[in-house]
């Protein structure tokens, strides 16, 4: 067995040796016809596997220069697959996708593309938008000049570098993947020097674009990304408003004949996750100005990323809402009566899971999913498909998988029900126990990052023994709770839960900019099973506008988890935070170290008066108050500018004893920032 290209077949094996018994081309759409002949002749059978709806081969010497729309682009040719289609070998379908973990990674290709006769598997979580649209409406695409657009280029490059920071604490089996795909080759190039300043800037990143990764993560564009896959892509589409705020309907390479192809491969790249980053919406594409089939499905797939699974005809979403034989119906009536809550049949595709059992702690989780042997089961062409196929693709998508016999059933209901219920108990006591043990892990994490006292800080640690912490961290630990800048002699008190400063500097009281309170979210009438539905888009996009109008700016973490606790939901998980930043896109955002803060639209300010805590829950931490509030702080105590460590004395002005490393380096950049406006004035 041999693993050659049809180059290599040629030059290092004679014509006259012995014929091989197979000769199998993979990705055979990119083999031309002429590459592909030799290595047919050397076998006695020949298997051609390619996707007709994927790249054609490129001429890359048949540029046509006078072509003004296609000029940065090469000339399409035909493959051995075209010509084996055209030829009318026997040809079979491979139907069942394996590749996205999320069944709407593919929706779009599958109606567009496939006809909907592709066999996808339905994902653990009620939540279907593993794509996403960013809008970058500032982005300039430089058309005639370089071809980039760097404002676009340095979003994508920093949603990257933001996610690899968090990355870089999980275990590295556990890091996922990612890629980045461009319009052009221009675009590709100016992200890889974005990125390889990054990685100089911050070393440790250089782990995910190591050679030795078996996935290291890439830059690619539209015409040589085939073949790659990664768990987390990112798509720039690079073409935008001109410095002469004009949109053009030129999209190079997709403008062309067969362009509808490179977006299929670009989107359908991703296992997890596609964050797509626009300068336009599906509305701003004009079809009168253009007949390409790429343009077209760009705008149909823009529109995708916006509103999801709505944006397809006829398209299902979750769940087909009726199960499909009495046994089934059976089976969910007494799962029912046992506080189960049921969904029916569980995906999108062709293949559904019979009943998915939701997590009771868990929002838009399925617990389980129970396999019953009915029609979906006896549709299954082979056995190995029914019992062992399945399960296993299931299995590897997240799913835990619970079988009911009809048999069993039948002759043993009060049994074989109460072994169900058992089981699915068995599994939540599972659930919660990790879920446990995750929390303990993330809270000493929090602990360590937040309660690490610097090498430089003069306190005596005996102090500790009086501050009132808490014995145990838990998940709510906050580093450094703050109170309100004090007057001359002041002093918060430790049972109010703040560390009493050693001896706090006589500044004057800082003005400031009202009190910071806690948004009241009561007033919501709030439905965890709904919060992934469309319909519940309007009650969510409330209570986004009420809590930044309320507390903004404010992190869009902390956003987050004041909507999941209003829905009852102790932890704040990635889907439930992706839900929540689909309503983000109409505020203004400032990108600090700890985090991104929220602000209502044309309210960024340099300096901001500190809001004092209307309570104790309205305590701040460091990490949660913007620079612009701590430098507005400083500056209205210039004193502290003198002081020998600064940040240790603006930290005791706001009732801070404990000073921690990455609290400190925030207080700095208040500090500088502080500076820069004094020295401006």
């Amino acid at each position: 067995c041999m693993l050659m290209s049809p180059l290599s077949i040629a030059q290092y094996l004679p014509p006259d040796q012995a014929l091989f018994d197979v000769v199998i081309f993979d990705e055979a759409s990119q083999i031309t016809t002429w590459d592909a002949v030799g290595a047919i002749a050397r076998a006695h059978q020949t298997i051609i596997v390619g996707d007709p709806k994927q790249l054609p081969p490129t001429n890359f010497f048949g540029r046509n220069e006078e072509d003004e729309e296609v000029v940065e682009h090469e000339k399409d040719l035909e493959s051995i697959l075209d010509e084996a289609k055209a030829a009318g070998i026997p040809v079979r379908d491979l139907r069942w996708h394996y590749r996205s973990r999320n069944e709407s990674l593919i929706a779009f290709s599958n109606h567009h593309y496939y006809q909907n006769r592709l066999i996808t598997f339905p994902s653990p979580t009620v939540e279907d938008r593993a794509v996403q649209l960013r809008k970058i409406t500032t982005g300039i695409y430089d058309r005639g000049k370089s071809r980039t657009n760097r404002i676009e280029a340095q979003a994508v490059t920093d949603e990257a570098v933001s996610r690899m920071r968090r990355w870089l604490a999980l275990p590295e089996k556990d890091r996922p993947t990612l890629g980045v795909i461009t319009f052009n080759a221009q675009q590709q190039s100016l992200i890889l020097d974005l990125f390889d300043k990054a990685r100089q800037t911050e070393p440790e990143l250089e782990w995910f674009f190591a050679d030795e990764r078996i996935e290291p993560a890439i830059v690619k564009n539209l015409e040589n990304v085939q073949g790659d896959e990664r768990d987390i892509i990112l798509f720039s589409i690079t073409f935008s408003q001109d410095n002469a705020g004009k949109r053009s309907m030129d999209f190079g390479a997709l403008n062309r004949d067969g362009g509808e192809r490179r977006l299929n491969v670009a989107v359908t790249r991703a296992r997890q996750e596609l964050i797509v980053f626009s300068g336009f919406a599906a509305d701003q594409i004009d079809p009168n100005r253009t007949k390409a089939i790429g343009v077209q499905h760009l705008k149909a797939f823009l529109d995708f990323a916006e509103r999801g699974a709505v944006a397809l005809p006829a398209q299902e979403r979750g769940s087909v809402g009726a199960l499909e034989s009495p046994f089934e119906e059976a089976v969910a009536a007494e799962l029912e009566k046992r506080g189960w809550t049921i969904v029916p049949q569980v995906g999108i595709s062709g293949f559904r899971v019979d009943i998915g059992i939701r997590h009771p702690d868990l929002a838009g989780a399925y617990l389980a999913g129970v396999e019953c042997d009915g029609a979906t089961y006896h549709s299954s062409a082979t056995a190995r498909d029914r019992d062992k196929v399945r399960e296993q693709v299931l299995r590897g998508l997240g799913w835990n998988i619970v079988r009911v016999w009809s048999t069993d059933w039948w002759f043993d209901l009060e049994g074989c029900t109460e072994r169900l219920h058992a089981s699915l108990a068995a599994l939540l006591e599972e659930s919660r126990r990790k879920q446990a043990e995750q929390q303990e892990s993330e809270a000493a994490i929090h602990w360590d990052m937040g309660h690490k006292v610097d090498p430089m800080d003069p306190l005596p640690a005996e102090d500790l023994a009086s501050a009132g912490e808490p014995e145990h961290p838990s998940i709510k630990s906050e580093p450094e709770l703050v109170a309100a800048p004090l007057a001359t002699g002041e002093r918060p008190s430790a049972s109010a839960g703040i560390l009493p400063a050693a001896a706090h500097s006589t500044h004057d009281t800082v003005p400031t900019g009202g009190r910071y309170r806690l948004t009241d979210l009561t007033g919501f009438s709030t439905s965890p099973d709904q919060f992934y539905d469309f319909v519940y888009r309007g009650t969510l996009r409330s209570m986004v506008d009420a809590v930044i109008e309320q507390e903004g700016p404010l992190r869009d973490d902390v956003l987050a988890q004041r909507i999941a606790r209003a829905h009852g939901w102790l932890r704040t998980g990635n889907k439930i935070r992706e839900r929540i930043d689909l309503h983000l896109r109409e505020f203004d955002r400032t990108e600090e170290s700890s985090g991104s803060f929220l602000w209502k639209r044309g309210t960024v300010v340099d300096l901001l008066d500190y809001r004092m805590p209307f309570d104790a829950d309205a305590r701040r931490s460091i990490a949660d108050i913007p620079i612009a509030e701590l430098a507005a702080v400083v500056v209205a105590n210039e004193d502290i500018l003198e002081q020998s460590d600064p940040a240790l004395d603006l930290a005791r002005l706001l009732g801070v004893e404990r000073l921690a490393a990455i609290s400190r380096s925030r207080l700095d950049e208040a500090i500088d920032r502080a500076q820069r406006n004094l020295a401006s004035t």
